[in-house]
Formats: C-alpha cells, structure tokens, sequence
C-alpha cells in the first residue's frame, strides 16, 4: 500500500517556489529584450559594413555578403523567438507564432536567389537546390510536428480566437495565406527549383503578421487584449502603416534602397513594441 502512495507522490510535480513567479517574469523580459537585441545586431553589422562602402538595396540583400551569417543567425533566433514566446492575448500568440515561420523562410531563401543559382555550375546549382530543399522539408516537417504536439499538449488557443468575429476572419484569411504560400514553396521549391517568390512572400506575411501582434494591443477590445498603452501601441501600428506611404514616395523617386527603407522601418516599429512590452513588467519583484 505504501509502494503505491509513494507512486502517486512521485507523479506529482512539486509545487512552484516562492520565487517562481519572479523567474518567470525574469524569463519573459529576456526574451522581450531579445528580440530588440537581434535586429538591432543585424542594424549594427549592417552600419559597419556601409563604413567600407558597401550598401545594398534591402537587409535581405546582406544574406549573400559578408555579414551572411549574421542575418540568418539573427532571423532563425528572432523566429525562434516569436514562436516561443506566449502571447496574451490569444490572437497575439497565434500572430507572433506565425510571425516566426515566414520569419525562417526569409532568413533561409534569400532575395535574388533565382539570379544567384543561375551564375553557378550544374554541380553547383543541384548542390545549392538540394540543400534548400533539404532545410525547407525540414522546417515544414518541424512546424507540423510543433502543431500537432501544441494541440495535443499545449494551451490551444485556436477556441478563443474563434469566439470573436474580428479575430476569427483574420484567422481565416492568415490560414488561407498560409496555404497558398505552402502551395508557392512546393511548387517553385520542388516541382520547379528557381524559388522564385518565396523570399518576398515570406518577408510581406510576415511583416502582416507582426502588425497583427501590435494590433492586439492597438485595439484591445477587438481583438481580446488587455493593458494600458492603447495609444501608443496604436501609434507604433500607424508608424508600421506609414513605411508603406514612405516606401512608396521613395519607389516613385527612384531610390535603389527602398526596400532596405521600408524592411528597416518596420523593423525599427517591431522593435519599439517589444520595448514597451518589456517596460510594461520592468518593474516587476514579486
């Protein structure tokens, strides 16, 4: 009998310390302040690298650099980092993990990528197809195992955004998106191997959907938030709206950089709301 009793102490976790929910706070302002931390070492490479002269027309554009490896170190860590994190509310969650699987395809298919295959060998093109191949199954094998494990195990929050009309188009219409972008990776990634597209889809889905993340916060009644900072998460939604104006002005001026413009004033946005969600429990000791 004490066998037994002794068993089902063992299957019951301990209960958090006294310190339990410092550490967690702790642990969600670290991970806030990394994802201001990441881009801003990709801005930082990128300045230092323009120290020598060499300014590319998008942030994308580094991926066949110098700085190579920085960009895709700091877009697979900012991805990993926007699935990990749990949002609140659930929208913002479902947002920002999705923010984080276009956020891998664009630090792994780079833009120009159809001119880059085309000026190598035939070795060395099948090589550089393969070897893409091989990551995006990969990520898409992952990303499917990541879900089914969520819905078995997780906090499904797919429910809640179901119960408000708002959220439940946009989730329609993110899945549909998601789908048809699915549909563009198998076919320009496989059945045909230029890739062609896949870098700027990626980068426009994602960018969409971390304006949904801010949007969770801009208009909380709608899309289930909570919080103070209404306005100033709404001004920072604006300012994300406004790079699209600014881009466009300087794409009828003929600038080269206006994608590199718009890609980092997005960015810099993003990176603003992550700042006021770390201040928000900054002061947090308890």
């Amino acid at each position: 009998m004490s066998n037994s009793k002794d068993a089902v102490a063992k299957e019951i976790p301990p209960a958090p310390g006294p310190g339990a929910g410092i550490l967690a706070r702790e642990t969600y302002r670290h991970l806030r302040l990394m994802l201001v931390t990441l881009p801003a070492l990709m801005f930082l490479a990128i300045l230092i690298l323009a120290f020598t002269g060499q300014v590319e027309g998008s942030i994308s554009a580094y991926y066949l650099g110098p700085i190579r490896d920085v960009f895709v170190g700091a877009m697979v860590g900012t991805a990993v980092c926007l699935i990990v994190y749990r949002g609140s509310p659930a929208f913002e969650d479902y947002t920002l993990n999705v923010a984080g699987f276009y956020a891998i395809f664009v630090a792994f298919v780079p833009t120009g990528l159809a001119e880059s295959l085309a000026s190598l060998g035939a070795e060395e093109r099948q090589e550089a197809v393969n070897a893409l191949r091989i990551t995006i199954g990969a990520v898409i094998a992952v990303t499917i195992v990541f879900v089914v494990l969520e819905r078995r195990f997780g906090q499904w929050s797919i429910p809640d955004l179901l119960e408000r009309q708002a959220t439940r188009w946009v989730f329609i219409v993110t899945n549909a998106l998601g789908l048809a972008f699915l549909a563009l990776v198998l076919f320009r990634g496989f059945a045909d191997d230029s890739f062609q597209g896949i870098h700027l889809a990626a980068a426009v889905l994602l960018f969409l959907s971390l304006a949904g993340a801010v949007a969770s916060h801009a208009w909380p009644g709608t899309f289930g938030g909570t919080g103070p900072g209404v306005k100033t998460y709404r001004t920072i939604f604006f300012l994300m709206l406004a790079g699209i104006l600014i881009a466009g002005v300087l794409l009828a001026l003929g600038s080269e950089y206006t994608a590199l413009v718009l890609e980092a004033w997005e960015i810099a946005c993003f990176c603003a709301f992550w700042v006021m969600e770390a201040k928000r429990t900054w002061p947090a000791t308890t």
